[in-house]
């Protein structure tokens, strides 16, 4: 891919996250307000400086604003404004409790509903996943003393079947902070080439019981597979340039696909972990790759290494090579080049998902469900102190996360963005005053107790709420201001 490409994916990434997620939660709060006859004064995504303004036939103020925080739809008669003659009845505070109920349940509604089309879409439409297959246990971590084994297949946590290396992680997390254990179920592999068979032998399935009283994750980084002593399989990965992107550096340098790389400014390469942090450091550098190439060998494909054939001459050459640089403006350059090994999973390591239009819509269902689980349960954990601050995102993380996944393909994009909606729906149902459901929780309780709360409560709580807002989103975005340094 090349960078302008990959610049004009991003910058297309943000504005359409935006729109769609806040854009989709906003107009459906807009939406049934109007159905529900409540005159609506202003419609804004983000806030802030006004941007861009229209107003239509009735009367409504369309804005958008500078800070892609969030959003707001403003009606007549929101809050303690007295509303008098015949706007009286437009004003959101005059409609009945099951109006006023409708309308501020319709902006999570809508996320949710989104992100149910958006799973089904992406169930259709199909994707292939990896099984969570353990490649190597970590010497005395906490999988390695709860007697868990390499070349696995992990089956079940706690009992519940799992399939994706996210289905294990979500399960895991919901453990952090609790001081307990989780059963894990694996499935022993006969080779790393081999994946369960539906109907192996049972004999082959052990449980452990993994001890996480001690266990930690990092703050700003965690990696939950990593803090067990987990790392999943991956496949040989011989050092031969098996893939070179087009309008790559690797592509307008002598480097070419069947080079088997040997050192890089004479330092010894051992293996591509190694390579890749040999290629990271020396951003828009001229360097010296030493490496070994076939001579008289031509691939077959522009993007794949022709097999080793038995009498084939290799000669060691020395290749200047200048290295590029990647990295979105507020980070430090890395050094890129565009190559890659010719690496293959196993066809039984892969599974291939996907749906009949109708078959999916189960499917749907269950993932924004576990999405709607896994955040409240994360929410929860953070809120009570089992989880630190420091795990959060904010607006740069999330913006990144939409360029990378844009730049991945249409399908994992649509899941980033269901994944987003779901996130921003469940959470706007949180009981905390000034999101929807703090909304929801006054509008209940002055139902039930047949009259209006005393209003300097009303605004108190709501000062404390905002108050907790900003103080998470300014935590979130020193988290990702910490990530980049």
């Amino acid at each position: 891919m090349t960078d302008l490409l990959y610049w004009l994916l991003f910058i297309i990434s943000i504005p359409a996250t935006i729109l769609f997620v806040i854009g989709t939660h906003e107009f459906a709060h807009f939406a049934v307000a109007r159905l529900c006859g409540v005159k609506v004064l202003r419609f804004s995504i983000g806030f802030g400086k006004t941007l861009w303004r229209r107003h239509d036939k009735h009367g409504t103020e369309h804005v958008i604003a500078l800070i892609p925080l969030g959003g707001y739809v403003k009606m007549l008669g929101e809050g303690d404004e007295r509303v008098s003659g015949q706007e009286a009845r437009l004003a959101f505070n005059q409609q009945p409790y099951y109006k006023k109920f409708l309308i501020v349940l319709a902006g999570p509604a809508m996320n949710l509903l989104c992100a149910f089309v958006l799973y089904w879409l992406v169930f259709v439409i199909g994707f292939v996943t990896i099984k969570p297959v353990i490649g190597q246990i970590t010497p005395d971590s906490i999988a390695s003393k709860a007697g868990m084994q390499a070349n696995t297949e992990i089956i079940s946590v706690d009992f519940d079947k799992v399939n994706t290396w996210t289905g294990f992680m979500f399960r895991l997390l919901a453990h952090a902070g609790n001081n307990d254990k989780m059963t894990v179920g694996t499935h022993a592999l006969e080779d790393r080439a081999v994946a369960r068979d539906a109907k192996a032998d049972s004999a082959q399935n052990s449980q452990y019981t993994l001890d996480l009283t001690n266990w930690k994750m990092s703050g700003l980084t965690p990696d939950p597979l990593s803090s067990l002593g987990i790392t999943p399989y991956e496949p040989p990965m011989p050092l031969v340039i098996g893939f070179i992107e087009e309008d790559s550096p690797a592509a307008r340098s002598p480097l070419k696909i069947g080079d088997k790389i040997i050192a890089v400014n004479n330092e010894r390469i051992v293996d591509w972990a190694a390579l890749m942090k040999s290629i990271k450091s020396h951003a828009n550098e001229e360097t010296t790759f030493t490496v070994k190439r076939p001579e008289g060998v031509v691939p077959a494909k522009a993007n794949h290494v022709v097999p080793a054939k038995a009498g084939i001459h290799y000669k060691t050459i020395k290749l200047p090579v200048k290295i590029g640089s990647e990295g979105l403006w507020w980070q430090k350059k890395s050094g890129y080049l565009g190559i890659g090994p010719d690496v293959e999973f196993p066809p039984s390591m892969l599974s291939t998902v996907k749906y009949s239009l109708l078959a999916a819509v189960p499917h749907a269902a269950h993932e924004v469900s576990d999405f709607a689980y896994f955040n409240l349960v994360l929410f929860a954990k953070i809120f009570t102190g089992k989880l630190s601050l420091q795990t959060l995102g904010g607006p740069i993380t999330i913006f990144e996360s939409a360029g990378k996944a844009l730049n991945y393909g249409i399908v994992p994009f649509l899941g980033f963005l269901a994944f987003l909606s779901a996130s921003v729906g469940i959470i706007n149902l949180i009981p905390i005053p000034g999101l929807d459901g703090g909304h929801l929780f006054f509008e209940t309780i002055e139902f039930i107790i047949r009259r209006p709360l005393p209003q300097r409560l009303v605004v108190g709580l709501y000062y404390m709420g905002f108050a907790l807002i900003i103080y998470v989103l300014v935590q979130a975005l020193i988290n990702d201001v910490l990530r980049l340094t």
